[in-house]
């Protein structure tokens, strides 16, 4: 591939699950010209609205536990397909900035037999995310119609000798048939480190075709003496948490959009 995809192709079908009660993803303030009346209402709308974010931001800068308790609920519910916090978290407060209110919990993940322990390449690295999702209902897991969303990071050869590590995000929504897809920002990664994958990897090893038998994630830790979920900090200064939380903030958005198109569609 040439370009970094946004964005899966979303289908959606006659179903009768209830879809969560979601606004447009953007709108304007409808103007009337009835003056007055709708002018005091908006500004009221405001102050109520932010004295309401002013009464969260203190209770739960007094106690952090609050937070999760103030913003989970309503009709989104998501399952990650991961119990590991750097992914997690910021799924989780993506999706309730996004939605206003969420569930999100993960889950220990079923490990994928057929992509490689380090995927290389757009497809490989999607196809890791995918096959996390697909072994959650084939193991029936999780309800049949549960939203699932993976990450999976993967290697990219960007040039000669140049390579990056960025993570595919998927979300899976079955009850609806909506697939969506969104990546991360790259972090850079030293040649030598790929290559000491490479190395690691035998030529019989039977996941070859998609990647390297040993992450350049474990690569790194070891050469840096850093904590094998750190090492993109310690690469680029920037957390693995911040880059997913901005890619899960975008396939919230995307989440949104299909959901609100879909309840058109059935108007």
């Amino acid at each position: 591939m040439t370009a970094t995809p946004t964005a899966a192709s979303v289908v959606t079908p006659e179903s009768t699950k209830k879809s969560p009660n979601v606004r447009p993803p953007s709108s304007v303030d409808d103007d009337d010209g009835g003056g007055g009346g709708s002018i005091l209402f908006g500004f009221l709308s405001k102050v109520a609205e932010k004295t309401k974010n002013s009464v969260e931001t203190i209770i739960t800068t007094v106690d952090p536990q609050m937070k999760d308790y103030i913003y989970s609920g309503g009709d989104v519910e998501i399952v990650v397909a991961s119990e590991a916090d750097s992914k997690v978290v910021p799924v989780k407060e993506a999706f309730q900035k996004v939605f206003g209110r969420a569930t999100v919990v993960g889950m220990k993940p079923h490990p994928s037999g057929a992509i490689a322990e380090q995927p290389v390449g757009y497809a490989a690295g999607r196809q890791g995310a995918i096959e996390r999702i697909q072994n959650f209902r084939s193991k029936k897991a999780v309800p049949d119609d549960a939203v699932l969303v993976s990450v999976e990071g993967f290697l990219l050869e960007v040039g000669e000798e140049s390579w990056v590590e960025l993570s595919c995000l998927v979300l899976s929504d079955a009850g609806r048939k909506i697939q969506l897809t969104t990546y991360t920002q790259s972090t850079p990664v030293d040649p030598a480190f790929v290559a000491a994958a490479k190395s690691a990897t035998p030529d019989s090893y039977p996941r070859r075709w998609s990647g390297l038998k040993e992450t350049v994630g474990a690569v790194i830790a070891r050469a840096w003496s850093v904590p094998a979920g750190q090492w993109h900090e310690a690469v680029c200064g920037v957390e693995r948490s911040e880059m997913i939380g901005l890619a899960a903030k975008t396939l919230a958005g995307m989440y949104q959009r299909a959901l609100w198109s879909s309840q058109q569609c059935k108007e």
